[in-house]
């Protein structure tokens, strides 16, 4: 998933992404909300920007003490809200009385969950919201909000993000296939590009989401992880590179701002012409019309070549029709590429066309 992370818009993975791993099963933060859920008591507590959070309150004690969720659960016993650092190792005050702007808009109906809302919109601040009454713990962060679940509600979605996972990938891999065939045939279309593409941010935002709600599972996550990283193994470098195959330009830089783009487009406007539109493509193109790939992806399956080889070999070329081409008469122009071993490459090129 690490790949897949670095393409990813950031509304679309990082909002929220390290206090999930803060209050994830077997963090001391964790200890502490269960304690204070446990206790049947509600707790407010803001998590740093402490400068501006002490600027839209009054009241309570500083106390900067090192955390421990035993002094956390302690402290939530009080009214108010608790402190921490950015970091979470310090409790700066405890019973701290929040008066947020009242004007700004929120649809929480209790006291605490409002106050939560409205001072994460006013600061930078998390808050995260434990309801006594409902036994539910929310997080707070730049006016949105996301619910703390349960380990066996976690559990559920996770295997069922896997499962969905697996589905399209599977959708994808027989994508991918047919793809190189007629790549290699130069028989694409703009419909088959945009298809493809599609396929692929489809199981790449499958995965971000399952990958966020593994991780509230803490350290439960191990096996579930290692299944997401195996089904996940090679799909965003595929995805680049076809983008490279396709996009006005080539450049793995542009690739990864495309990608990124890609994946915001909802599923239902992911039309042929709005992905051609995203590749830098403004020629109006119908589903039919024909495109010529660079041959990234396919020459990219060529193990004994590096990046840099690849590269130099479509810079070479041009196209993959031309290095289909230059394949009937032994591959004379790989010299000028300054590839070594040309037989090798040779043989393992023709050796993929073969199995396809």
């Amino acid at each position: 998933m690490e790949h897949a992370r670095s393409i990813l818009p950031e509304t679309t993975y990082s909002l929220f992404d390290s206090t999930i791993a803060r209050v994830a099963p077997g963090t001391p933060l964790r200890e502490a909300i269960d304690m204070i859920i446990s206790a049947q008591n509600g707790a407010l507590i803001c998590i740093g920007d402490v400068k501006n959070v002490l600027a839209i309150g009054n009241g309570g004690f500083r106390i900067d003490i090192p955390f421990t969720p035993q002094r956390l659960f302690e402290l939530s016993k009080m009214d108010g809200a608790i402190l921490l650092s950015e970091d979470c190792e310090q409790i700066i005050c405890a019973n701290f009385h929040l008066n947020p702007d009242p004007a700004l808009i929120t649809h929480e109906t209790g006291m605490r969950h409002r106050s939560a809302a409205r001072t994460s919109a006013q600061t930078d601040a998390v808050v995260i919201a434990i309801s006594k009454r409902r036994n539910q713990t929310t997080i707070y962060s730049n006016s949105r909000s996301l619910t703390l679940e349960t380990d066996s509600i976690l559990l559920s979605k996770s295997n069922q993000g896997l499962l969905a996972l697996q589905s399209a990938k599977n959708n994808l891999e027989k994508a991918t296939i047919r793809q190189s065939v007629i790549e290699l045939d130069d028989l694409v279309t703009a419909s088959d590009v945009a298809g493809l593409l599609t396929r692929y941010s489809n199981v790449i935002r499958i995965a971000a989401y399952t990958d966020r709600t593994i991780k509230f599972l803490g350290h439960n996550s191990g096996l579930l992880r290692n299944q997401l990283d195996e089904l996940m193994n090679g799909v965003t470098e595929s995805f680049l590179l076809t983008i490279r195959d396709y996009a006005h330009s080539s450049s793995a830089k542009e690739a990864k701002k495309i990608a990124r783009e890609l994946i915001k487009i909802p599923q239902d406007e992911s039309d042929t012409n709005t992905i051609l539109l995203t590749l830098g493509i403004t020629d109006k193109m119908a589903d039919e019309d024909h495109l010529h790939p660079r041959g990234f992806r396919v020459v990219s399956r060529i193990s004994m070549l590096d990046e840099a080889a690849t590269s130099r070999i479509i810079e070479e070329y041009g196209s993959l029709s031309a290095i289909v081409n230059d394949a009937k008469s032994g591959f004379d122009r790989l010299d000028n590429a300054g590839v070594g071993n040309v037989q090798a490459v040779a043989e393992s090129f023709k050796r993929i066309k073969n199995t396809l």
